[in-house]
């Protein structure tokens, strides 16, 4: 028996999505070293098993990015083929889809893939949206897994303050006491606030608070409304429905 004909049309349009999302992927790839790379030209001077996993992270790279569309075109409500277009006739939403695959394509977090394509759905479904989602975009680039685990200690309740205090709790979290939630964050805690610091998703809440010498009093890290919008992007895709939903 031969394909229905609305078969052929979903096996065309199906077609016709993957070539255009491999030519996303490899445009963008262009400013990857890995992504970029001309395996042809490589195989003459690699061994075949570095080639092999080179090509293996090619192919990783190109799957999160076709899940980075599809999320988009979920949350725009359009099908794939139809974001594409529309992603086509506008210079800011090319940018923002640009950034959201790049960004897509170096995570292996599967929750951070689909709140990026959440964004550029949103930019696509509302074009007034799209600098505010290329910034999250841009905040979401520089979490993963270890800010993940920062930023969820952060959003819990402070420590008790020591007794005799007017407050009941720290304004924020010190060093100390993110390190007994974070033990193995010994060594690297300077680089991922650092990381987070930059993007505007955490800050010192303890700056011109405290006087004296006392380092731990003075370092009181939270989330900025920024980074608690990011991590509701994240949490919110990894938290199942409700079932009354």
């Amino acid at each position: 028996m031969g394909r229905e004909p609305n078969e052929e049309t979903g096996s065309s349009v199906e077609a016709g999505v993957k070539a255009t999302t491999g030519l996303i992927v490899a445009a963008v790839g262009t400013y990857n070293p890995v992504a970029g790379m001309a395996l042809g030209a490589l195989k003459e001077y690699v061994d075949a098993p570095v080639v092999r996993l080179i090509e293996e992270e090619r192919a990783r790279r190109a799957e999160r990015a076709e899940r980075a569309l599809q999320s988009g075109a979920e949350e725009a409500q359009q099908p794939l083929d139809r974001l594409v277009q529309t992603i086509e006739t506008s210079p800011e939403l090319l940018a923002l889809m640009a950034e959201t695959v790049q960004a897509a394509m170096q995570t292996p977090l599967p929750d951070k893939i689909t709140a990026l394509g959440r964004c550029l759905g949103r930019g696509v479904r509302d074009e007034a949206m799209v600098d505010a989602e290329r910034l999250r975009v841009r905040g979401l680039a520089g979490i993963e897994a270890p800010e993940v685990k920062l930023l969820e200690v952060l959003n819990k309740e402070t420590y008790p303050t020591p007794e005799g205090w007017t407050q009941d709790r720290w304004p924020g979290w010190r060093r100390p006491e993110i390190l007994i939630e974070l033990p193995g964050f010994a060594k690297v805690l300077d680089a991922s606030i650092a990381r987070l610091t930059a993007e505007g998703i955490v800050k010192d809440e303890g700056i011109g608070r405290f006087g004296g010498d006392d380092h731990n009093a003075r370092e009181m890290w939270i989330l900025t409304d920024f980074g608690r919008d990011c991590l509701s992007l994240l949490l919110a895709v990894s938290q199942p429905p409700s079932a009354n939903s």
